[in-house]
């Protein structure tokens, strides 16, 4: 019986979890926090020097940091709304959830790396 059904092509799947992404409206909210945090980073780094080994540390580890972050803001992000509904509108529970979830880090600089900075998986 379970050969019947049919299941969906990876390629669908991952067009289907896009579309929920859009319409949620995390997407850009998830998006627009990443390129601000990787916006103060590349400020930060132009008035500074690193060795070589800092700038491939980082790129590696922000390789394997990234989809992590970005999958537990978006988790959060999700969470967040469904305690808003859960709550019946109050702010308070869905904004703390929100903030730990989707503030933070998202990408791991060479200050990171050379131990000058903290990594902020999770935002306060």
């Amino acid at each position: 019986m379970l050969e019947d059904r049919k299941r969906l092509s990876p390629p669908t799947r991952v067009f289907l979890l896009a579309i929920a992404l859009q319409s949620s409206g995390c997407a850009a909210l998830i998006i627009g926090g990443a390129a601000g945090g990787a916006a103060s980073s590349v400020e930060q780094s132009e008035s500074e020097s690193h060795g070589p080994l800092a700038y491939v540390g980082s790129v590696a580890a922000s390789a394997l940091y990234f989809p992590a972050k970005l999958l537990f803001a978006a988790g959060g992000a999700a969470i967040s709304g469904i305690a808003y509904v859960v709550t019946l509108g109050s702010p308070s529970p869905s904004r703390s959830i929100w903030n730990a979830s989707v503030n933070g880090d998202y990408v791991v600089t060479p200050r990171m790396i050379e131990g000058r900075d903290d990594v902020d998986f999770v935002g306060g």
